[in-house]
């Protein structure tokens, strides 16, 4: 009897044991996820397509985790394309990153959809603020009487922001050359060549989304087939609007993109639209394949119908 008892006894207190590491355990796993939840989720804020200041402060800031809750936000906010081409006022939902478990939806339309959702908002917004630093420019530069000034009498903020794109002349016209948009279609495309319509481990594992090189091993991503010999690496970045901030300033600034701007400068000066079909001719020099990679741009514009959105520019 009295076995039995000690049997008993030892059986209870084997359980309440279990118990409270099971405790301890999911104690532990909740502390980590708090601690971990920069590595794991997703923020995103709205904004009024509207307003021209959008770097709001007072935005609301909320965090994801996952593809599909990511549709749920573009759905709760009525997002689509039809009303980024219609309404001046919708809704922009900026996402911070790119969701981890995008390839787990098996719908390739849906794939398509989220991709062109999540960074139509995102390089529209960075167009945006490129225009209104070549406005400020031009209001400066009329204000001025068109003149050339030498660049020890440019005001403070001028001075920064042609550092900014690499600029070392006093030509205010050449230096509008260079701070200009990329029509949303062009943009868009590139990043579906370079990303694989998002599929890429380089924009999985670090937002990058336009497959840009670094030789700095600490910011970058290493291609698990790079020839021998090579030491360059994908540049990866701590958001998708850094990634796209660093595309359009590639663009503006690196040589191999004179002629592209220099075409878009007749344009500007020709009074006609940007079009990324048109400026797509000039990016020979993005792609080791030279031609082809622009047969592929124009192809992917016109067969996805991009060149709507070069009306909202």
């Amino acid at each position: 009897m009295e076995k039995s008892k000690a049997i008993n006894r030892n059986i209870i207190v084997l359980l309440v044991s279990l118990i409270f590491i099971n405790l301890a355990i999911g104690f532990y796993k909740g502390f980590s996820n708090k601690n971990n939840i920069g590595n794991s989720s997703i923020s995103f804020i709205v904004q009024d397509k509207s307003m021209l200041d959008y770097i709001n402060k007072e935005s609301k800031v909320d965090f994801i985790g996952e593809a599909n809750e990511m549709i749920d936000i573009f759905e709760k906010y009525d997002f689509s394309v039809e009303s980024f081409l219609n309404d001046q006022s919708s809704n922009l939902i900026i996402f911070s990153s790119w969701p981890n478990d995008f390839s787990k939806i098996k719908s390739v339309n849906k794939r398509k959809k989220l991709f062109i959702y999540t960074l139509l908002p995102i390089i529209f917004v960075e167009n945006r603020k490129i225009l209104e630093d070549r406005k400020r420019i031009l209001d400066w530069w009329n204000q001025s009487g068109g003149e050339v000034v030498s660049r020890e009498f440019w005001p403070n903020w001028l001075f920064e922001l042609s550092e900014k794109y690499n600029y070392t002349e006093s030509s205010l016209g050449k230096l509008l050359v260079r701070v200009d948009m990329v029509p949303l279609s062009l943009a868009l495309s590139q990043a579906a060549i370079e990303s694989g319509w998002g599929s890429s481990r380089y924009m999985n594992e670090g937002n990058a989304i336009f497959g840009q090189y670094t030789y700095d091993s600490k910011s970058g991503i290493k291609p698990k087939k790079r020839a021998d010999g090579k030491k360059f690496f994908v540049k990866k970045f701590p958001t998708l609007s850094d990634s796209v901030r660093s595309y359009l300033k590639n663009i503006n600034t690196h040589l191999a993109y004179e002629d592209f701007r220099q075409e878009r400068r007749k344009l500007r000066m020709n009074g006609e639209s940007l079009s990324g079909n048109v400026l797509a001719n000039f990016l020979k020099n993005y792609s080791e394949r030279d031609q082809a990679y622009v047969n592929d741009l124009k192809l992917l514009i016109e067969t996805n119908n991009f060149m709507k959105f070069d009306k909202t520019n």
